[in-house]
């Protein structure tokens, strides 16, 4: 975290400590998400995860006046998170028959899996390893909800291992393990989607009852080690890091984070850590929090699922908070859930996930961890194609805009001045430089990868990250000579300057995120004129 975000961070800890309502809204508001992200993934398909969450904010708020140092305030929720999840867990392995209760309760609208997927608009490697997350046991789950967002650039291994109660060389010895449970599990997706299934595989699937768990993966994993044809699926395998590196955080529903600050405000009145009320006179009704809060979690209880349901619906309606390409100026962004309601979205089995992104959200597409600044969402972009990746995959059959359709028909336009191409590289740096990065360099191999695809972009009428033949970004890269240890693509199309294609680009958490990867070193810059374009690529990455 930079010496200016602590300094605010400090500063509003210890507002929020003095007791000023104002800034302990600001406080949940602000990490939330980053509790939400955590106990959503550890408790997967849980219907108390909301209830979880809430309990860690309120916790943390009755606390808070016995916090000693405010810059550590995030470690320190993220301790309380990962209390709340154990509290959690064994409550349910205590009550008789838990575990099955829990299975029964358990909702594909409170599904995190699902909600990831679908809000983050994730495919290739990185929605084959969110579907995996669900073949680990729940103690692994936990860890991995801490190192996802030590990939995403969210928590620093110091963080883990604190809100583990571990030092970093345990934590390092218990990533591992999870990564290597994590990377069967992968497998065992790859396994079970193959088309036609293993007759062998098949054979031993009789008995499964289709629930994900630890014995069948070992046991799904066991056999693809030893099968002459599944065996081949082990290979391919990113590193999961990578695949996680830069990815935004999946958001709140609106609704969850009202009910925190509905059941902080129900606190009595004098204590130092109640939470104001935005908007309502800041009053405070007194009387027992805790039967206030049994109230309120049995209402939530009873809506729960239609809670759920309604978010995973508004997400595939075009109610996302995450988007991921830009296209023609139209100032508005859509997100691909919307775009593809009713179509499947292809899990391919390959190639990694890179980060790609146009005016939406982005997948920042590496093969090694780089963390990146998390950007709020944003509802100002254009609508978008999203990010698919394939290794040799079946061409992607996208129906084409308009716009596209006539710029295929068109003679080849020609470039533009290259002079558009360094007000471009001028625009990020200037950007990376207000948010802590280092400059990029522009580097002539990115600069072909990134020209050629808006070339062919325009020449074949389509607007998406993998190409007809399907080729992704890092194989585009990579055959442009660029050999690169991460990678990123941003694109974009109908943006006439390069000041309309950067708003557009900052105004869209992805490809803001791109843009602010701290781990990226190099930029290539693509920009192809004709009828309905500009069609614009950047390419970044940082060299092996």
């Amino acid at each position: 975290m930079s010496t200016e975000r602590t300094r605010e961070l400090t500063a509003l800890v210890t507002a929020a400590r003095d007791g000023d309502p104002e800034a302990q809204d600001a406080l949940v508001g602000a990490y939330l998400p980053l509790v939400y992200n955590i106990v959503g993934r550890a408790l997967n398909g849980s219907v108390d995860v909301d209830d979880v969450v809430q309990e860690t904010m309120l916790r943390a708020l009755d606390a808070l006046d016995g916090l000693r140092t405010p810059e550590s305030f995030r470690s320190w929720l993220v301790a309380i998170a990962m209390n709340q999840v154990r509290a959690h867990w064994h409550a349910r392995q205590g009550a008789p028959g838990g575990v099955e209760e829990a299975r029964e309760l358990a909702d594909p609208g409170a599904d995190f899996v699902d909600l990831t997927m679908v809000r983050l608009q994730l495919s290739g490697q990185r929605r084959e390893t969110a579907r995996a997350t669900r073949w680990l046991e729940p103690d692994d789950r936990g860890l991995l909800s801490l190192w996802w967002l030590e990939c995403a650039g969210e928590l620093t291994r110091a963080e883990v291992a604190q809100a583990l109660e571990l030092s970093p060389q345990h934590t390092a010895v218990r990533v591992q393990r999870m990564k290597a449970q994590l990377e069967a599990a992968r497998v065992v997706v790859r396994a079970l989607d193959s088309r036609p299934r293993c007759e062998e595989l098949h054979g031993l699937l009789a008995s499964w009852d289709g629930r994900p768990s630890a014995l069948w993966r070992k046991r799904i994993a066991r056999h693809a080690r030893g099968c002459a044809r599944c065996s081949g699926l082990w290979s391919g395998l990113m590193p999961a890091e990578g695949l996680l590196a830069g990815l935004a955080l999946v958001a709140a529903a609106p609704a969850l984070l009202d009910r925190v600050r509905s059941a902080a405000d129900l606190v009595p009145a004098g204590s130092a850590s109640t939470l104001g009320s935005t908007g309502h006179g800041g009053h405070r009704a007194t009387g027992s929090r805790t039967a206030s809060r049994s109230e309120v979690r049995r209402r939530r209880r009873n809506r729960r699922r239609a809670v759920g349901g309604a978010v995973v619906a508004a997400c595939v309606a075009g109610g996302g908070l995450w988007y991921f390409d830009s296209v023609p100026g139209t100032g508005r962004e859509e997100p691909a859930a919307a775009r593809g309601a009713g179509a499947a979205v292809p899990d391919e089995l390959v190639e990694p996930s890179p980060v790609n992104t146009s005016d939406s959200a982005s997948a920042s597409a590496s093969a090694s961890k780089s963390p990146s600044a998390s950007a709020k969402p944003s509802k100002k972009a254009s609508p978008s194609a999203s990010a698919k990746k394939t290794e040799q995959a079946a061409p992607t059959t996208q129906a084409p805009t308009r716009a596209s359709r006539k710029a295929a028909a068109a003679p080849q336009a020609q470039e533009a001045p290259s002079g558009t191409v360094a007000q471009v590289v001028a625009l990020v740096n200037k950007e990376r430089a207000t948010a802590g990065c280092g400059p990029l360099a522009e580097d002539s191999l990115l600069d072909k990868s990134a020209q050629r695809h808006s070339e062919d972009m325009a020449a074949r009428g389509f607007f998406d990250h993998t190409n007809p033949d399907g080729a992704d970004p890092g194989q585009r890269i990579t055959a442009a000579g660029y050999r690169w240890s991460t990678y990123g693509e941003n694109i974009a199309m109908g943006q006439q300057t390069p000041e309309a294609v950067m708003e557009s680009w900052m105004n869209s958490p992805g490809h803001r995120a791109n843009i602010l990867n701290c781990s990226f070193k190099d930029i290539g810059i693509g920009v192809h004129e004709g009828p309905g374009g500009p069609w614009w690529t950047q390419n970044f990455g940082a060299k092996l």
